[in-house]
């Protein structure tokens, strides 16, 4: 199938709206090659788009550590870490970008040891440690407590103990409706066909539909401009990642607070 098809597929009906975010980096060359795709666009204002990185604090490295926290699914076992790419947290920042939390180790939060609340305050807590030891790396003329303080769960999978976590901490818990890259047998073409079709779906004709990529993997990285060319061809309005105009918010749009910092190595799996 090629782009022309998928294009002729499903026609635009009028001028919905769709918002950029990424989760699982920071990982060097990949996340700057989508910065570099990002700074060709602009938002609905002119300027340069603003998208959000749900960004890993830091993810473990080789496959059996990664076992004690991703979901049992998992193949994309090389994810980001903020702590071990404070630099390139930096180059997020200064293009203008939205970073939240995707936890420290990025958890599958139904795992029976990520059921106690306690444990999952940790690991929330670790990740804002992190995150400011990483802003504190490289001065930026926005102070990090300016952030929003946004929070997407790993995998999409909210369980009640980290919603509430997650709420009790001041977080905004931003959803969205994912791409389809981290399917290793997806081409290009499924990717355009997905989001047209999350384009023209009926639930989405009111908000911006987010759309949740993963700037970790070959497909974004390779393709992203792709996308974003055949969404505004189609007549669809590329806006500014902007959580306030999010509808179903799960918690207000709040301000990062002085939270006590937890430091990652303090998590342990038994």
């Amino acid at each position: 199938m090629t782009t022309d098809a998928v294009h002729s597929e499903i026609p635009a009906t009028g001028p919905r709206r769709f918002m950029l975010t990424f989760d699982d980096g920071p990982v060097p060359g990949k996340t700057d090659a989508v910065l570099a795709t990002l700074s060709r666009y602009r938002g609905e204002d002119g300027q340069p788009v603003r998208a959000g990185f749900f960004m890993v604090g830091d993810a473990p490295i080789g496959f059996w550590a990664g076992r004690r926290y991703y979901a049992p699914y998992e193949i994309w076992i090389h994810k980001g870490s903020m702590r071990r790419h404070p630099e390139i947290v930096a180059r997020v920042r200064s293009a203008g970008h939205l970073i939240g939390n995707h936890t420290t180790h990025h958890i599958w939060p139904r795992w029976p040891w990520f059921r106690a609340e306690a444990r999952l305050k940790v690991e929330l807590q670790a990740w804002e440690t992190i995150a400011h030891e990483a802003a504190e790396q490289y001065p930026n003329p926005s102070p990090w407590n300016d952030q929003p303080r946004l929070f997407r769960t790993p995998y999409l999978a909210d369980t009640p103990e980290l919603t509430r976590v997650a709420q009790a901490l001041g977080y905004q818990i931003i959803g969205g409706e994912t791409v389809g890259d981290a399917s290793p047998e997806h081409t290009v073409q499924d990717v355009l066909k997905r989001v047209l079709n999350l384009m023209e779906s009926p639930k989405n004709d009111k908000a911006p539909v987010v759309l949740i990529f993963h700037d970790i993997l070959p497909l974004t990285v390779n393709h992203l401009g792709d996308v974003i060319d055949c969404l505004l061809a189609q007549g669809y309005s590329l806006q500014h990642f902007d959580p306030d105009r999010l509808e179903d918010r799960t918690a207000g749009n709040r301000i990062l607070e002085n939270q006590p910092r937890i430091a990652a190595s303090s998590i342990t799996v038994a």
